[in-house]
């Protein structure tokens, strides 16, 4: 028997639009706004379908509704045997006029990310529910996006959004350089320095993420080469020139205080000898 032809519950289009128009009011009312980071894909691994050069070049500002009112949901903070795992996270609530309207996708992706200016915390989209609520006359007008808090590794954010970008400064492989005194100019931060007669042919270069007048200290991420004793380091915008005291540490990790790759590599050289030119063979 067919439905009754007075009562239209999946196909009143006034209905859907009221539902439609009340959903993108509450979320604006009772939501916050949040900064929706698309993935850019820099070399994708076809086989195993990853890609861990990825860069986050676009930050759009859009209101959601933060689900739970009561904290993060999850795993909670762990202690592994790795160390300290923060296992938090939320789900968020999108209009889907209104993400089309301000990102121009027709829907979010997973693996993308969503920054939350309150707790400024990032977060990575793992799955997107469009059925949620189930089709209310007729029609889905939001999206649940389940996320957990993001692990950065070492991927470019350069989205123009200071609190955001600020996270690839403070968390990205870094090394300090220590300058002599007598130098010139003061360097830039997000400015390139090399060593070398040129950018373009330098022999160490890497990315100003804070300089210390005072300690004639130079952080710099991003590098390449190698950055070498009593030479000049420049600055490719502000023109700064300082000479470098000491050779780079590469196995220190200031970004990283509870790093001990550096303990793993002297006891290292005190168990293993790589002065011996026959391992396999016996002592003569």
């Amino acid at each position: 028997m067919a439905t009754n032809l007075y009562f239209q519950n999946v196909t009143s289009h006034a209905q859907q639009e009221l539902i439609n128009s009340l959903t993108s009011e509450v979320i604006q009312i009772h939501g916050m706004d949040v900064f929706y980071i698309p993935r850019t894909l820099v070399k994708e691994d076809v086989l195993l379908g990853e890609d861990v050069l990825s860069k986050f070049s676009t930050a759009y500002e859009i209101e959601m509704y933060l689900k739970g009112t009561e904290g993060f949901t999850g795993e909670g903070d762990l202690v592994s045997k790795f160390g300290l795992d923060v296992k938090d996270e939320v789900i968020f609530t999108v209009h889907k006029d209104r993400f089309e309207l301000s990102t121009d996708m027709a829907k979010p992706l997973e693996g993308d990310l969503i920054f939350l200016p309150i707790s400024k915390g990032l977060f990575e989209i793992k799955f997107v529910e469009h059925e949620q609520p189930f089709y209310q006359a007729g029609k889905n007008y939001s999206f649940d996006l389940t996320c957990e808090l993001y692990q950065y590794s070492e991927e470019q954010l350069e989205t123009g959004i200071t609190d955001i970008d600020n996270i690839e400064r403070e968390q990205s492989a870094a090394i300090d350089l220590v300058m002599t005194a007598g130098g010139s100019g003061t360097y830039t931060i997000d400015e390139a320095v090399y060593q070398g007669p040129s950018l373009a042919n330098a022999t160490g270069k890497g990315i100003v993420v804070s300089w210390d007048a005072t300690t004639r200290n130079l952080r710099v991420n991003d590098t390449s080469g190698t950055f070498a004793a009593s030479t000049n380091v420049t600055g490719a915008t502000s023109g700064a020139v300082w000479s470098q005291a000491s050779a780079a540490d590469y196995q220190a990790l200031p970004t990283t205080p509870f790093a001990d790759n550096t303990e793993f590599e002297t006891d290292g050289d005190t168990i293993l000898d790589f002065s011996e030119s026959n391992p396999f063979g016996e002592v003569t």
